[in-house]
């Protein structure tokens, strides 16, 4: 009997452990696990001396960290790169993330990738430069012809309707290529100047070429007053030439975006005004979409992330100097 008694207390033990660990397991076992979320980026280039995308990126991260995302940024080097970004989204496909981020190199050429992006049943937000496609489930962007009339307005304001403009733009295809050179065709026409522009020369997005069209143009048409740059790079190329040229000043220069050359060409008189876009906020709330988009709630359609003109009278006001370095509170 004592023996017995002995062999009880232990198996009861042995008991309450057994059923304390399957209890445990039971718990953790069907406690539910959150799924990772994964998103790929597909960007127009990841050169890091493109000031524009790194604050995008800068924006697209602080989003992910927020909301818990997952979050990989590829993209080709250069901006005119097509191909290379259709292959890069062929292979973000091919690793099944939620959802895909695609700043579009080409309006049309990314069609294809973008349908079998939905196909995969993977939600698709464009950023930046959009595609001929409903399929996106927001595009978020500046209002770029909006933009393109503000530099065309600009333009108007320092030299008049009587005298030649040039257009020195980016890349051909893309959405805010022809899209700002829409908005500035729309303000001169307003004016009664449409004839002024000149035909728009394109520099594939590199700083060298858009500074060689300038010295071609200052030798085929000495009677052109201005230039409206298109994006940072054709900006700069643009900037570097006049001053080279001894022009700066002289040649009134109307660009976009708002890097530090940029703004220290502004404040020495190469740049005569540019129009800033938001590339933080466009980056943010492109993430944001996503979010919405895989949790049920659509977003909007489109998201007008703003632009705002800066000369070197309004630069140094406090609102226009958060827009100028948007790193200062983020």
């Amino acid at each position: 009997m004592k023996r017995m008694a002995k062999l009880i207390v232990p198996a009861i033990l042995l008991g309450i452990l057994l059923l304390g660990s399957g209890i445990i397991l039971l718990i953790v076992g069907t406690t539910p696990q959150k799924r990772e979320i994964r998103v790929i980026a597909v960007l127009k280039t990841i050169d890091l001396n493109m000031e524009f995308w790194e604050v995008v990126k800068s924006g697209m991260r602080t989003a992910a960290k927020e909301l818990d995302l997952t979050l990989e940024i590829r993209g080709p080097w250069a901006e005119s790169d097509v191909k290379g970004q259709i292959a890069l989204m062929d292979s973000a496909i091919r690793d099944k993330p939620d959802a895909i981020v695609l700043a579009s190199t080409d309006f049309n050429a990314l069609v294809p990738s973008v349908e079998a992006a939905r196909k995969a049943r993977i939600v698709v937000v464009t950023l930046d430069s959009g595609v001929n496609s409903r399929l996106p489930a927001s595009f978020v962007a500046t209002n770029n012809i909006e933009a393109g009339e503000k530099a065309g307005r600009r333009m108007l304001e320092l030299i008049g309707t009587d005298t030649p403009v040039a257009v020195v733009n980016h890349i051909r295809g893309a959405t805010t290529a022809m899209e700002r050179e829409e908005g500035a065709i729309r303000a001169f026409a307003a004016a009664g100047a449409r004839d002024r522009l000149l035909p728009t020369r394109y520099t594939d997005n590199f700083e060298l070429r858009a500074y060689e069209i300038t010295r071609e143009l200052m030798r085929e048409r000495p009677d052109i007053e201005g230039i409206l740059a298109m994006n940072e790079v054709s900006t700069v190329g643009v900037a570097r030439a006049l001053k080279d040229l001894g022009l700066a000043g002289k040649i009134r220069l109307v660009g976009f975006d708002n890097s530090r050359l940029e703004v220290k060409l502004i404040e020495q008189g190469v740049i005569d005004a540019t129009v800033v876009q938001q590339p933080f906020n466009m980056g943010y709330l492109a993430v944001r979409a996503v979010q919405d988009a895989l949790s049920g709630k659509m977003p909007e359609r489109f998201i007008d992330t703003g632009s705002i003109l800066i000369t070197r009278e309004t630069m140094y006001l406090p609102e226009n100097q958060k827009i100028l370095f948007p790193f200062l509170d983020k």
